[in-house]
């Protein structure tokens, strides 16, 4: 008899689990019901319509948003350009008529010694290259006398002398900004 109240109670519980498993079977759960009820008591919510003052908010933040925008870096358009010398947020070559280190780009990293190193030491390989080229060694009469090649060192070396004069502009300026 125990044996058969179990297999009753276990089709009961069998029967209430139908209904959450497989659609349609079995009763559906106490809070089920409920909810199903409270549903088909609501009506459908008024549709929205926007005022004139939402009009107006939407305009404001909208506006506001896209000037916020066109300030970042999201993307280049002239319009960002600063002034009559373009210059980048962030990056200012000139401030209060005086030039900063980010005028001289990449070098703005060195020291005003560093820089002087650098200028003299390609000021004196440029005129060792362009003294070679034209009285040490000369390469236009050697050239057409004996019908060889330039000396392409001296050339190389030549082109030296005018960097040297960027690095003593770009120590000039690191100097005067106390670098």
């Amino acid at each position: 008899l125990a044996s058969l109240a179990a297999v009753a109670a276990g089709a009961v519980a069998l029967r209430g689990l139908a209904g959450v498993f497989v659609p349609g079977a079995g009763q559906a759960a106490p809070r089920g019901r409920v909810l199903a009820r409270a549903s088909e008591a609501k009506e459908a919510p008024a549709k929205y319509v926007e005022s004139a003052a939402d009009k107006r908010l939407f305009e404001q933040v909208y506006v506001q948003y896209a000037q916020e925008y066109l300030k970042g870096p999201l993307y280049w358009d002239p319009n960002k350009l600063q002034g009559i010398d373009p210059q980048f947020p962030g990056n200012p070559i000139t401030v209060d008529g005086k030039l900063t280190s980010n005028t001289i780009g990449n070098l703005k990293t060195f020291s005003s010694n560093e820089l002087a190193f650098f200028s003299f030491l390609f000021f004196g390989i440029g005129l060792y290259g362009n003294y070679m080229f034209n009285y040490g060694d000369p390469q236009f009469e050697k050239v057409i006398r004996d019908g060889g090649y330039l000396n392409a060192s001296y050339i190389v070396e030549s082109i030296f002398l005018p960097i040297s004069f960027f690095f003593h502009i770009a120590c000039y300026i690191q100097r005067k900004n106390g670098k």
